[in-house]
């Protein structure tokens, strides 16, 4: 184990892994004993790991049932998306309003190494390296390590990580040209340029653009 990870580390990262990547698809159960012959670890440190992805809105714990990977459904991306409006828009505000050159220096910095990370796996344009959605999330945090709140800013990360597979489901669906490159690197200069309103409202449409680009998909492209 590298730099003093535990067990629950690497089953979390494995599975978290899995989950995002399709490997574990929505909606199935997450048996114990099946999880303890593909990844090797013992009851405890899985049911740890279950209960770190459950809080990162990942899988979802029944009762009497155990776990499970989380449902995809459009009402949920609906509501997912609106705290997140709610939410994370109004962080990355306060978090431009008390930013210091150290913050900005991580949020440029972040964005250079997303922008310099190849992202397309294999040359497939639906699915992404596992070191640009690592960069991808490493961002979007800088944009808001700022903020003065911290409990409204666990929460706006936490619901970031429960939209990562929702952004992952969202590549099969974009029938329209998308600049995603574009669209960060105006949430970087807004943010270091100290716009808060304007941040604010980009990010809005970040955001809005992938839940978009999902319910067109499942209606088939129409609307």
């Amino acid at each position: 184990m590298a730099g003093g990870e535990t067990q629950t580390d690497i089953a979390y990262q494995n599975l978290r892994s899995d989950i995002l990547s399709g490997a574990l698809t929505a909606g199935s159960s997450l048996q114990f004993a099946q999880l303890r012959e593909s990844y090797g670890h013992s009851m405890g440190v899985l049911r740890e790991a279950l209960t770190r992805l459950a809080a990162e809105g990942l899988a979802v714990k029944k009762s009497q049932h155990g776990f499970r990977v989380i449902e995809l459904s459009l009402k949920d991306l609906n509501d997912l998306t609106e705290s997140r409006i709610l939410i994370e828009t109004e962080v990355f505000r306060d978090s431009i309003k008390n930013g210091d050159l150290d913050w900005e220096t991580g949020v440029v910095s972040a964005h250079h190494k997303l922008e310099r990370t190849e992202k397309n796996l294999d040359g497939d344009p639906n699915s992404v390296t596992e070191a640009w959605a690592l960069a991808h999330q490493a961002f979007h945090v800088s944009l808001i390590s700022a903020a003065s709140n911290e409990r409204l800013k666990a929460y706006a990360e936490s619901l970031r990580a429960s939209a990562e597979l929702y952004r992952r489901w969202s590549m099969p669906f974009e029938i329209e040209p998308r600049d995603v490159d574009a669209e960060h690197r105006t949430l970087r200069d807004l943010a270091v340029a100290r716009d808060p309103v304007a941040a604010g409202d980009t990010l809005v449409q970040h955001l809005s653009f992938t839940r978009d680009l999902i319910v067109r998909g499942m209606q088939g492209g129409t609307g």
